[in-house]
Parts: structure tokens; sequence; C-alpha cells
């Protein structure tokens, strides 16, 4: 036995029920608007996530660089202390425009030593060099976009030592201390907003969309 459909039958040229309400059917794609959306928000997500990566990339930087000279620091330190302990102020006079790694028991890993005449051009970011010419410490900046004043181009940060002296007796040194050549700064990095530009966009992709058509 032959059971009947539920369904109501359809006569030949009628309009299906959802066409007839206007309600999108089923499987029939993304429209012009909703594509640019999807592009739209993709782009979006995209520019917060590289600009998110380079702000991470330059704070560690940041950190790293400011460790080492940490480092230098104390180790300094504790050799100006030992210096004066034991009255020796011909070694502290000596320190003057010395290459500060000699006082760390083990040099940075980026550390690529002494150079007679350095070509900061040549040099890769995010590594440290003496300059044997102008006995300077110098770092070679990676993220370049985030550093402000020092030395450059390319962006570095110089470091001497200097030894100071009493008022009274000129000639006697009372301590050595690690000094930036030139004032610098990290973290004012020259971007956009991550959202600039995607009126822009969204006006291209648009044309393009109407011009395929």
């Amino acid at each position: 036995m032959m059971l009947r459909s539920r369904g109501v039958p359809r006569t030949p040229g009628t309009v299906p029920r959802e066409r007839a309400c206007g309600k999108p059917l089923r499987g029939r794609g993304f429209t012009q608007l909703e594509f640019v959306i999807i592009l739209t928000v993709i782009a979006v997500l995209l520019a917060v996530a590289v600009d998110r990566l380079w702000i991470l990339q330059e704070e560690a930087e940041a950190t790293a660089m400011a460790q080492v000279l940490g480092s230098l620091r104390s180790a300094l330190g504790m050799t100006v202390a030992s210096d004066l302990v034991h009255d020796d102020t011909a070694d502290l006079n000596r320190l003057a425009g010395s290459n500060p790694m000699r006082v760390l028991a083990e040099t940075p890993k980026n550390y690529l030593g002494v150079f007679d005449e350095a070509d900061p051009a040549r040099i890769a970011g995010g590594h440290w060099y003496f300059d044997r010419a102008s006995r300077m410490l110098v770092y070679q900046v990676r993220n370049q976009d985030f550093f402000r004043g020092g030395l450059g181009p390319p962006a570095r940060a110089g470091f001497v030592i200097r030894v100071t002296q009493a008022r009274h007796a000129p000639d006697d040194a009372t301590g050595a201390v690690l000094v930036a050549v030139a004032p610098y700064r990290w973290g004012a990095r020259r971007t956009m907003s991550p959202f600039a530009g995607l009126a822009g966009l969204t006006n291209k992709l648009m044309d393009t969309l109407n011009w395929r058509q």
C-alpha cells in the first residue's frame, strides 16, 4: 500500500514559500556585504596580532639590554669597591675608556668582541661589541622602530666608563660609572592604528566585487 506524502503538493509554476517570503535559500553562498565584512574582520585581527607581536619583541629586547647593563654596572661597582679598599687609584684610572665587558666573569652570548674600527652597517641588530677606536661599548638595536635617541643610523646605544675624581684632588679617582654616550629611550614606535585604512580597504573590495559583476 502506498502512503501519501504529508506535504502539500506544489502546482507547476508556483513560487516556493521561502523565496516568496523573502527568506534566503540555504546554500546560496555569501553576499558581497558578508564577504567584505569577513575580510575586514580578518584584516583587523591580523593587524592587532602583528602589532602586539612587535610590541612583545621590543619589550623583550629592551629587557635583555637592561639586564646586561645591570650586570655591567653591578660588576663595575664591585671592581671599584675592591680598588678603593686596596687604595688602588691607579687601577681605577685605568678603567676610564676600557672595555666594560672585561669586568664580567662571563660575557653575554650576543657579545661579538672587540673591533678596531667597527662598521655598524655590517653588524646585525641585537648584538654588543666594543669599538676600540672610540673606546665605546655599543649595542646594535634590532627593533629600530621602537628606539629613539642614541647613535645612528643604524640605531645604536653607546656606553663608556667614566672615572670620578675628588674635588679637592682631581688626580685621585674616587669611583667609576658606566654612562650612555647619548640619551635614548624605548617604546616610541612610529606606527598607525590597526584600524587605520580599513575604510579604504572596504571601498576597494566593494569596487572589485562590483567590477567582477
